[in-house]
């Protein structure tokens, strides 16, 4: 086993000694999926949670003073009851000030069962539609100029696919699925699916990476 990918981790209980850990720890790769779900402390509440735009831009600032190229990935809920326009705009301006690598958006909706379906303060379906599109563009334009940030960067890839426009994989900075991808222009010699390579970031295609060959870590 190469790669360690922890994923969820919940801001509230991150300590710096988990920061630190997880950093100084060869095998766990540099990537944190943190939840934040929002960043307004008064939507935060009413979803009971903890936290707020200034910690949670700590946070990410103490990520990237240990591991620089850190991959960082959240998800936040637009429209959740109560939800103000200065809500919205507390959000949008951590989102700018974040620069995460990917942040997941979306829409609130009832779940039977739930605390959120007993609260006052709805909103109609249409402001939340709105405040969705919205969010998710600006994120999507964010979360691009993330990955140009990393033009010229070193990364080590996971190739997980052959085609003929270049091997695909993944960095470490980037989970399964759910992330950006790493495809390398042109051939890599003796390069199979499952193999790790080293390469230089040299183009990028949106959040996806595009990376030249740098010499290889070949590891079964």
């Amino acid at each position: 086993m190469e790669w360690i990918r922890v994923s969820y981790l919940q801001p509230a209980e991150i300590r710096p000694s988990l920061i630190e850990a997880m950093v100084a720890t060869p095998k766990v790769v540099p990537y944190f999926d943190l939840s934040f779900q929002h960043a307004s402390p008064a939507v935060l509440r009413r979803m009971r949670r903890f936290g707020d735009s200034d910690s949670f831009l700590g946070l990410i600032d103490r990520i990237r003073t240990l591991a620089p190229a850190a991959g960082i990935r959240s998800n936040v809920i637009v429209g959740f009851p109560g939800e103000s326009d200065g809500d919205v705009a507390v959000l949008a301006d951590f989102i700018s000030q974040a620069r995460l690598d990917v942040l997941g958006v979306f829409p609130y909706s009832d779940e039977e069962g739930t605390e959120g379906a007993k609260l006052s303060g709805h909103l109609a379906e249409s402001v939340i539609a709105e405040r969705f599109d919205m969010i998710s563009e600006f994120a999507g334009e964010v979360a691009n100029q993330r990955a140009e940030d990393r033009l010229g960067e070193r990364v080590e890839v996971l190739i997980e696919e052959l085609s003929t426009e270049g091997p695909l994989g993944r960095a470490r900075h980037q989970g399964p699925e759910v992330d950006g991808t790493v495809r390398f222009a042109g051939a890599l010699d003796e390069c199979s699916v499952g193999e790790l390579v080293w390469g230089r970031v040299a183009a990028t295609d949106g959040v996806d990476l595009i990376a030249c060959e740098e010499g290889s870590d070949v590891r079964g």
